[in-house]
């Protein structure tokens, strides 16, 4: 009786180490998502309009100075789905 207790209990240990380890991996995740989350809504706010070009290089701490160079970098924001939900 007390090998079953052991088997079944050394079973767990691992379950229990990976259960852990996925967890501390989606933690980072969602830090790098909220990230990408606020460059994308800076340059969507650019590209309404809403903001203008100093404030956004300035937002995103860009070392970069022109329309164009922003413009090159907002691009690839354009596409990306929204990932907040």
């Amino acid at each position: 009786m007390y090998k079953q207790k052991m088997k079944r209990g050394i079973f767990y240990i691992p379950l229990i180490i990976f259960i852990w380890g996925c967890s501390k991996t989606s933690m980072t995740d969602s830090i790098s998502v909220s990230e990408t989350q606020r460059q994308r809504e800076v340059c969507l706010d650019w590209y309404g309009y809403r903001i203008d070009t100093k404030k956004a290089i300035s937002d995103l701490n860009l070392k970069i100075e022109t329309e164009s160079e922003l413009m090159a970098y907002c691009d690839f924001f354009k596409n990306v789905a929204d990932t907040k939900k």
